[in-house]
């Protein structure tokens, strides 16, 4: 807790966020993303990038880490019945 007096200030999450990344056979992609943000609050972000479309996302906020986890494989689960193949999801660690 940044200020103890301050009572609208939470301690950072120390949970790992949760992400899965999937890719189709036309280059689109779609990545949903489960963590916590500074208030706490566990939110599900989804984004996406269609080739020739502009991309998007919206951001849920769930009822907890488990409510998320289901929203999480029911959306993995629409996505594999819809030609999208789960892929790894690498980030850089490179940067310079």
């Amino acid at each position: 807790m940044i200020d103890s007096a301050d009572n609208a200030t939470h301690p950072l999450p120390v949970t790992e966020a949760t992400r899965l990344h999937f890719s189709d056979s036309a280059r689109s992609t779609f990545t949903v993303d489960l963590g916590q943000d500074l208030l706490g609050d566990w939110v599900l972000t989804q984004t996406w990038n269609a080739s020739q479309q502009r991309g998007g996302g919206k951001r849920i906020v769930v009822d907890g880490h488990e409510a998320g986890l289901v929203m999480l494989e029911k959306i993995a689960r629409q996505k594999e019945r819809s030609g999208f193949n789960q892929v790894p999801y690498h980030v850089r660690s490179d940067w310079r």
